[in-house]
């Protein structure tokens, strides 16, 4: 049989002149009943188009029920003519489940890769930042125990995404908190399945922590246990975790008609290291001003605040009280625990994993909502009242 190959020239949509062809040769013998189609790979290299082109022709075939998509076997022939109702092999049928449940539908695809995509200056050496390496971890385990491959790709500021979505060909995305826009809009041309995590985009459905009320609590409880004077240690300026961190602190002393000082905002690049700096510019204020309690941003940031604060001879709480926000368990061993933030990870990667799994296998539907995960304040005892 003459190989078949699709026309550019055509106005027919791409994928149904895919469909056609594996129809075609699938009629003419190509392919028999039992037997295997080549994988979603093969066809994107023969017909030169994207992923997404082969998976809606694929589909097509699985709505007439002349393939079936097997996990771990591949895309069988069920009924290459067509005609009849096709036999679905046993145990492949696909469950919807909650994101608590311990196993979730499985895909088909040969490698079975999902692309983790955060950025570069998350990670750098040591003062990375905690989070990122505690939440690329809990993924990794999490779509592991399932048999997929999660690979990860740092990018820069202004790196772009789309080379290593097509030599990886993955089956969906997820992205570690801020990203450059390019990335997301590139990312969304391919059409698959992505999820943002710890950032709002509305290209794709987004899972954030209640960053708002975290910060508002926080705030609430220093304020409460009579601390007048408090340095607020900000996140990056651009990022939304720490704008809706600090509306919500905004927001508190509005209610309360109280003067936000901008001496106690001091900026940061959410690194250990920059809480360091942070202490200094505080221990550099005058006796008068300097803060009774300090609300860092995320731990690193507090525990390097703690580290030379603690180096100065000032103790915490009872010279000074400390709360961070993340809960990060980096640095025991080497710090009393702080009072911090719990932004409830593992549910970020449960409702995570339980969307792109269901979206993989049909079952959730692909959309672009904001999941907010509720938080809750972890008293370890570095609040002192004052009142």
């Amino acid at each position: 049989m003459e190989t078949l190959n699709i026309d550019r020239t055509s106005k027919q949509p791409v994928f149904k002149q895919i469909y056609d062809i594996l129809i075609a040769e699938m009629k003419a013998g190509l392919y028999s009943a039992g037997g295997k189609l080549p994988s979603e790979k093969e066809l994107c290299t023969r017909f030169d188009v994207e992923r997404n082109t082969v998976r809606k022709a694929l589909q097509i075939l699985v709505d007439e029920r002349r393939i079936a998509r097997i996990p771990g076997i591949g895309t069988r022939i069920m009924s290459p003519s067509g005609e009849g109702p096709a036999k679905i092999p046993e145990n492949t049928e696909e469950r919807f489940l909650s994101p608590a449940d311990p196993q979730l539908p499985e895909t088909d695809q040969a490698g079975r890769i999902i692309l983790l995509i955060t950025q570069i200056d998350y990670l750098h050496s040591a003062g990375g930042e905690s989070f990122h390496y505690k939440l690329i971890h809990r993924f990794e385990e999490r779509f592991s125990r399932m048999g997929y491959n999660l690979l990860f790709k740092p990018v820069g500021k202004n790196g772009t995404v789309a080379e290593t979505i097509r030599s990886a060909m993955p089956q969906g995305i997820i992205f570690d908190s801020f990203n450059p826009d390019a990335s997301y809009r590139e990312s969304a041309r391919f059409g698959l399945a992505c999820v943002s995590v710890n950032h709002y985009t509305p290209l794709f459905t987004s899972i954030v922590s209640n960053n708002f009320d975290g910060a508002y609590q926080v705030a609430k409880r220093l304020i409460e246990a009579g601390h007048k004077k408090i340095a607020f240690i900000l996140g990056k300026s651009s990022h939304q975790t720490n704008m809706e961190r600090l509306s919500g602190i905004r927001t508190l002393y509005t209610a309360l008609d109280l003067y936000l000082r901008p001496k106690y905002l001091i900026p940061s690049d959410w690194t250990f290291t920059s809480g360091t700096k942070a202490a200094e510019k505080i221990l550099a204020m005058k006796s008068s001003d300097r803060p009774t309690a300090v609300f860092a941003f995320n731990d690193d940031l507090a525990y390097g605040c703690y580290s030379v604060l603690q180096r100065h001879g000032l103790s915490v709480p009872d010279d000074i009280s400390i709360v961070g926000f993340d809960k990060s368990d980096r640095y025991s061993g080497m710090f009393p625990p702080i009072s911090t933030v719990d932004v409830n990870l593992n549910a970020i990667v449960d409702y995570a994993f339980w969307y792109l799994t269901g979206c993989l296998s049909r079952q959730v539907p692909e959309s672009c909502a904001k999941i907010q995960i509720d938080v809750a304040f972890r008293d370890n005892g570095t609040i002192r009242n004052i009142l």
